[in-house]
C-alpha cells in the first residue's frame, strides 16, 4: 500500500460523524481550543485564519467569532464538509468563513494570505496519523511570516500565530493493574473451561503493540519525564522522522514496572517562549480530566521489579514507518539496570512482529505482579535494536541462585520477600 492509498483509508476513516462525534463530546479538548481563541480576540481581529483539517468547522467558527475577517476551512472528508457547510449556515457565520473540500497539499494559493493557523492535528502519544505534516506544510506555503533573512524578536513572534504553538510528550513507568491480568488468567479458568485458544483471534493479546487506555495517576510508579518537545513556528517534516529520547528513572521505593506510558500537553501560545507556561493548556495527563485521546501503554514482555535505589535507564525511538508514513513503531531499550535486569520492547501500530532479547526475573505462577528469582532465556533471539545491550551486574554472577522467597540476611532477598508479601493479596487472581 503506498503513501496515497494509506491516505485514502486515513481520510475515508474521517468521514464518518462518529468520530467526530467523539471529538465534540471531548469537552477538555474543545474548552481548550475555544479559551485559546476567545482570550486572544485581539490576534484574531480582522485576520485570516487558515483552519488546517477543519471537520465539522468547530475551531473555524470560534475564529469567526474572535473577529477573523475571513477562515478558510480546509478538509478532505467531502461528507464531513457537508455538514461543516450545514453547521456554519446555521450559526450565520457563511460570509467569514469558506469552506474547502481538498487536501491542504493539493491547494496551489489562497485568494489572501495566511495570518493564523489553527489545527486540532494531535494524534495517540502526539504523533500518530501524521497530520502535524499537513501543519507543516501549510505553514511553509501559505503563512505569512518574517523575512528569513531577519532575526526574529520575541515582539516579531507575534506574527507567527499557530495554535496550538507548542507539545510536549511524557513518559512514565506504570504498574499494569487489569490488562495483562486478565489476558493471562481470564481464559484459562472460564466457567472452568480452558479457553486459551481463542487468545489468538483477540487483537493484541500478546500486548506487542500499543494499548490505548486510561490509567490512574496512582499506576504510575515514577513522575513523568519530558522525551519530546515540539515548537510548531519552527519544527520541519523532516525533524518527525526519527525521533530519539533518553531518560533515567530513580526508584524512590521498591516497586513493580508493567511497562511505559505517554502522554502530552500542548500550549497555545502567541508570544515568546516565557509566556507558554501562562498560555492556555490542553493535557491529555493521567493526572487530569480524561480525553478522547487517553494515554498510551507500551508494556514489557515481563514486569521488572526495581528496588530502591536503583537505576532505571530507558532509550525511546519512535520511527515512522516506511510503508505508512501515519504509524510510528515505538522503541524502548531498557538498558544496565542495577540488579541485571535487561529488556528490549518494540510496540508497532500496525501487526508487524518484533524480537526480543530478554534477561528478566521470572513471575510467579500465582500472581502476575510477585516476582520470582532472575534467570535468561535459552534461545537468545538476534538484537534487531541498535541501540540495545545486554550485560551483568555482579549480582547476578552468583552461582549460588537463593530461592524465592528467601529467608537470608542478604539485603536483596530481603526486600525481594517484601513484594512478595506485599502484593500477593492483591494481585491474585481468584
Amino acid at each position: 500500500m503506498n503513501h496515497t492509498d494509506n491516505d485514502q483509508e486515513y481520510f475515508k476513516s474521517y468521514d464518518n460523524f462518529q468520530v467526530h462525534e467523539l471529538m465534540l463530546r471531548d469537552r477538555s479538548r474543545v474548552t481548550a481550543y475555544y479559551d485559546a481563541i476567545m482570550n486572544n480576540k485581539h490576534l484574531f481581529e480582522n485576520k485570516v485564519v487558515l483552519d488546517v483539517g477543519s471537520g465539522t468547522g468547530i475551531l473555524s467558527m470560534f475564529a469567526a467569532k474572535a473577529g477573523a475577517k475571513l477562515v478558510y476551512a480546509v478538509d478532505a472528508c467531502p461528507t464531513v464538509c457537508h455538514l461543516a457547510e450545514e453547521l456554519i449556515k446555521s450559526n450565520r457565520l457563511q460570509e467569514k468563513i469558506h469552506v474547502i473540500n481538498k487536501r491542504i497539499e493539493d491547494i496551489e494559493k489562497f485568494d489572501e494570505t495566511i495570518d493564523i493557523i489553527i489545527s486540532e492535528w494531535m494524534g495517540f502519544y502526539l504523533f500518530h496519523e501524521s497530520m502535524l505534516e499537513s501543519v507543516i506544510y501549510a505553514r511553509n506555503h501559505f503563512l505569512s511570516l518574517p523575512s528569513q533573512n531577519d532575526d526574529i524578536t520575541p515582539d516579531q513572534n507575534e506574527s507567527i500565530i499557530i495554535f496550538p504553538s507548542h507539545a510536549y510528550l511524557y513518559c512514565a513507568p506504570f504498574v499494569d493493574q487489569n490488562i495483562r491480568i486478565e489476558l493471562n488468567t481470564m481464559w484459562k479458568d472460564y466457567f472452568d473451561l480452558n479457553m486459551t485458544p481463542i487468545l489468538s483471534h483477540i487483537k493484541n493479546s500478546k500486548l506487542k503493540e500499543c494499548v490505548i487506555e486510561t490509567i490512574e495517576p496512582s499506576q504510575l510508579v515514577h513522575d513523568a519525564q519530558l522525551i519530546q518537545s515540539i515548537d510548531l513556528r519552527t519544527i520541519q517534516i523532516d525533524d518527525l522522522r526519527l525521533l530519539r529520547s533518553f531518560c533515567e528513572f530513580d526508584i524512590d521505593n521498591t516497586c513493580i514496572i508493567s511497562g511505559f506510558c505517554f502522554w502530552f500537553d500542548c500550549y497555545f501560545s502567541s508570544n515568546n517562549n516565557s509566556s507558554i507556561l501562562r498560555s492556555t493548556r490542553l493535557t491529555t495527563s493521567p493526572y487530569s480530566t480524561k480525553t478522547h485521546w487517553k494515554q498510551t501503554l507500551v508494556f514489557l514482555p515481563e514486569d521488572i521489579y526495581p528496588l530502591k535505589g536503583d537505576v532505571v535507564p530507558v532509550n525511546i525511538k519512535l520511527k515512522q514507518s516506511i510503508e505508512n508514513r501515519r504509524q510510528y513503531q515505538i522503541s524502548i531499550s531498557l538498558k544496565k539496570i542495577k540488579g541485571g535486569v535487561m529488556n528490549n520492547i518494540g510496540c508497532d501500530d500496525d501487526n508487524s512482529n518484533t524480537e526480543w532479547n530478554i534477561r528478566r526475573r521470572q513471575r510467579r505462577r500465582s500472581s502476575t505482579i510477585s516476582s520470582d528469582k532472575r534467570t535468561t532465556t535459552d534461545n537468545k533471539s538476534k538484537d534487531t535494536s541498535s541501540d540495545s545491550t545486554s550485560s551483568n551486574s555482579d549480582d547476578d554472577v552468583d552461582s549460588n541462585e537463593h530461592s524465592i522467597p528467601c529467608s537470608c540476611d542478604r539485603d536483596r532477598c530481603k526486600l525481594i520477600k517484601t513484594i512478595i508479601e506485599k502484593y500477593t493479596e492483591e494481585t491474585i487472581v481468584e
